[in-house]
């Protein structure tokens, strides 16, 4: 699901929201919201995502030592 920051450009109070509760919002104040705010979409990333690259580098890693191990054997 996709976030955005809404900034308030006279106060700079900053609200996190995500697209229902962004678009609730338009509806309710559509007519001065892009007078009085900014909108900016925030790329949220999953902790679940960082742990699976960081195994996939920890492996390649080791099987690069463990290969350049076997090759001085050689």
């Amino acid at each position: 699901m996709q976030h955005f920051k809404i900034t308030n450009m006279h106060t700079n109070k900053v609200i996190n929201l995500n697209y229902n509760e962004l678009q609730t919002m338009l509806r309710a104040n559509r007519k001065d919201f892009f007078y009085n705010y900014t909108i900016q979409r925030i790329q949220k990333t999953n902790i679940l995502k960082n742990i699976i690259a960081f195994l996939i580098v920890s492996c390649g890693s080791i099987a690069l030592l463990m290969l350049g191990g076997l090759l001085d054997k050689i």
